[in-house]
């Protein structure tokens, strides 16, 4: 491998990283102000409990993002293709978007975004894993995985594809409040079992064996 191939897998991943965190932290801090300046959320409401969801999801889904990125940089090298030096300033647009939406009144389009969102994390899993299985240094990882298929993806799709539908028909007729909590309940579990699999995957990858499933599929 020549040397410029070297500082590419060495040097662009983690410094995407670094900026994906950055974009990350601004998102927080964008969330937070919201929290802050929104005075709704402090009275007693299905309204203020329903923007409270919203506000925990859209939590739960910044850190994940960034995780799913982090934990394939710190166990994985690859090389990086230049949609990666993209990938932060799209994950920041459709944050903000996300937060700017944070009302009952625009549900429709926080979930349209929400499942964009979720797409792109799963998007970027998959992506980076398939490229780390290409890298030799891995070899010891992969060699007793079997690259996952379309098929390993199909409940993510579905779910996602439910987040979507839901969103474009909320965004154009009104829904109830019951109905929208129920829908985020669905986003939260979906959130969370992404999370579960993200650090089971890295609990199994640190084991002495090395011969465990990554998180999200390769």
């Amino acid at each position: 491998m020549n040397e410029l191939r070297k500082r590419v897998r060495s040097n662009v991943p983690a410094a995407v990283l670094t900026l994906l965190g950055i974009i990350q932290a601004l998102a927080l801090e964008q969330l937070w102000t919201y929290v802050l300046i929104t005075d709704v959320l402090y009275t007693l409401t299905w309204q203020t409990f329903t923007t409270w969801t919203q506000i925990v999801t859209t939590l739960i889904a910044i850190i994940l993002v960034w995780l799913v990125y982090a934990v394939n940089v710190t166990r994985f090298l690859w090389l990086p293709s230049v949609y990666e030096f993209i990938l932060p300033f799209w994950v920041g647009f459709v944050q903000v978007l996300v937060i700017q939406v944070l009302t009952p009144t625009d549900i429709g389009f926080w979930f349209i975004l929400m499942g964009g969102l979720f797409g792109t994390m799963i998007w970027i899993a998959q992506s980076t894993l398939r490229k780390a299985r290409l890298d030799g240094s891995n070899e010891s990882f992969f060699a007793t995985i079997s690259a996952a298929t379309w098929s390993d993806f199909l409940p993510a799709i579905a779910v996602i594809g439910l987040i979507l539908t839901f969103g474009l028909y909320a965004a154009n007729f009104k829904t109830g409040h019951l109905v929208n909590l129920s829908m985020l309940l669905i986003l939260l579990s979906f959130a969370y079992i992404q999370f579960r699999a993200l650090t089971m995957g890295w609990q199994r990858s640190m084991s002495p064996d090395d011969n465990s499933s990554p998180p999200l599929g390769p």
